[in-house]
C-alpha cells in the first residue's frame, strides 16, 4: 500500500488519540474531508482549480470514490501546459523538464528511486502526478495545498530544475510557438498563466475506469474474490482511516513509524520528513499519506524508493503503522485489492498525442 509514493496507514483515528505529534494531521483529514466536499459541492470554479466530477452512482458517504473523466478541462490551455511540461528548456541547463521525473508514458513518475535533476541525484521518490487534482497534500512532507505552490518547488531548487518563474516567462515570450499557443487560448503570457496553463494539464490527468471504480459503482464482477477479500481487510485492519477519498490518500500527514522506526524497513533511509523543513520536533518522520491510485504500477515505494515489492511495502505497512504482521493470505488479498485501483492511462494524453 504505498505507491512510488509512500504510505502511512494508521489504524484508525483512534490511534491519533495516543501521540500528540500527530493530533494536527487528524486535522489534515477532517481539512481533506471539507476539501473535498466542497469541491463536490461547488459550480463555479476560479482560473487554478478544477473540480473533479462526482459520480451519482456511488453513495457519498462511501469512504472511496471512483475517479471520473474531467470535463471541464480548458483544453487550448491544458495544451500548453502539457508542451511546457515536456520542455526541458525551462530549466537552467536546458536538460531537465517535468517530464523527466513524471514519465508521461509509464507511471506520472519514475521507476528509479530517486530523481536526477540539473544538480545530480536528489533526496526522495518521485511522487505521480495522475490523479493530483485529487490531492490536498504535496510533496512528500505534504507541506502545501495546491498544485500552484507545489510547482514553485521543482522550478526553484537548485538541484532539480535551478530555474525562476521570470526566467521561464522570458524564455516563452522569445518562443513564436508559445507566443501562437497563448494567443490562440486568449491568454497573456504572464506567470500566472504559464502556472496555470501546467495545472490545467496536471488536472486533466486522471486515471478512470479502474475495476474498484466499476465495482463500486456496482459491477460485481469488476474485481474478483480475492480482491473483495482485500477490500474488506483494507477497512478491517485500519489502512482506510488514512487511504480514503477519492485518491485513496493523498489528503494527510502521518507519522511514519508510528509503532517504532525500526519496523519502516531496514532498508530506509534517515529522512527526518516534515522536520526537515521546520525543525519541529513534532514533524520528526511526519509524510504525506500517499495515494494508492495505481500503486501496482508505481514501483519503488516509500519516500526513498528503496522498497521494490509491493508485498513488502504492504507488510512494512502493518508493522510500522497498524503494529502487527499481517499473516499471508491478507498481504495476498490486499495486494489483489490495491492491483483493481488501476485505471486508464488520463484520455487527454492520447488526444494531445495524436494532434
Amino acid at each position: 500500500m504505498i505507491g512510488a509514493v509512500g504510505i502511512l496507514v494508521f489504524e484508525g483515528f483512534r490511534s491519533l488519540e495516543h501521540d500528540h505529534s500527530v493530533v494536527a494531521s487528524h486535522d489534515d483529514a477532517l481539512d481533506a474531508h471539507q476539501h473535498h466536499h466542497q469541491e463536490a459541492s461547488s459550480v463555479v470554479h476560479d482560473d487554478h482549480s478544477t473540480a473533479p466530477p462526482v459520480s451519482a452512482f456511488v453513495d457519498p458517504n462511501s469512504p472511496i470514490q471512483p475517479i471520473l473523466d474531467l470535463d471541464n478541462i480548458d483544453y487550448a490551455k491544458a495544451k500548453i501546459g502539457w508542451t511546457l511540461f515536456k520542455d526541458p528548456n525551462l530549466s537552467s541547463n536546458n536538460q531537465v523538464s517535468c517530464e523527466t521525473c513524471h514519465n508521461l508514458q509509464t507511471n506520472g513518475a519514475e521507476l528509479i528511486p530517486v530523481s536526477v535533476g540539473v544538480e545530480g541525484l536528489g533526496e526522495r521518490n518521485s511522487l505521480t502526478v495522475f490523479n493530483a487534482v485529487y490531492n490536498y497534500r504535496f510533496f512528500w512532507d505534504g507541506r502545501v495545498n495546491t498544485l500552484e505552490e507545489q510547482l514553485d518547488g521543482p522550478v526553484h531548487n537548485p538541484v532539480e530544475m535551478d530555474s525562476s518563474w521570470e526566467e521561464i516567462k522570458a524564455y516563452v515570450n522569445d518562443s513564436s510557438a508559445y507566443r501562437e499557443m497563448f494567443s490562440t487560448a486568449g491568454l497573456d503570457i504572464s506567470v500566472d498563466n504559464i502556472v496555470g496553463s501546467i495545472v490545467e494539464f496536471e488536472n486533466a490527468l486522471t486515471t478512470p475506469n479502474a475495476p474498484f471504480d466499476r465495482y463500486l459503482m456496482g459491477d460485481e464482477l469488476a474485481i474478483n474474490n480475492a480482491a473483495k477479500r482485500g477490500w474488506e481487510a483494507f477497512q478491517a485492519e485500519g489502512c482506510i482511516a488514512c487511504h480514503q477519498g477519492a485518491n485513496v490518500g493523498g489528503g494527510m500527514v502521518m507519522q511514519f513509524g508510528y509503532f517504532g522506526q525500526d519496523k519502516t524497513g531496514a532498508e530506509r533511509s534517515n529522512d527526518l520528513g516534515r522536520f526537515s523543513t521546520t525543525s519541529k520536533p513534532k514533524d520528526r518522520h511526519l509524510f504525506r499519506v500517499a495515494s494508492l491510485r495505481n500503486v501496482a504500477e508505481t514501483a519503488p515505494y516509500f519516500h526513498d524508493g528503496k522498497t521494490q515489492s509491493l508485498d513488502d511495502a504492504i507488510k512494512i505497512m502493518g508493522r510500522s503503522q497498524l503494529g502487527r504482521e499481517l499473516d499471508q493470505e491478507t498481504i495476498v488479498d490486499i495486494k489483489s485489492f490495491l492491483m483493481t485501483l488501476t485505471g486508464d492511462r488520463p484520455t487527454i494524453l492520447e488526444r494531445l498525442e495524436n494532434e
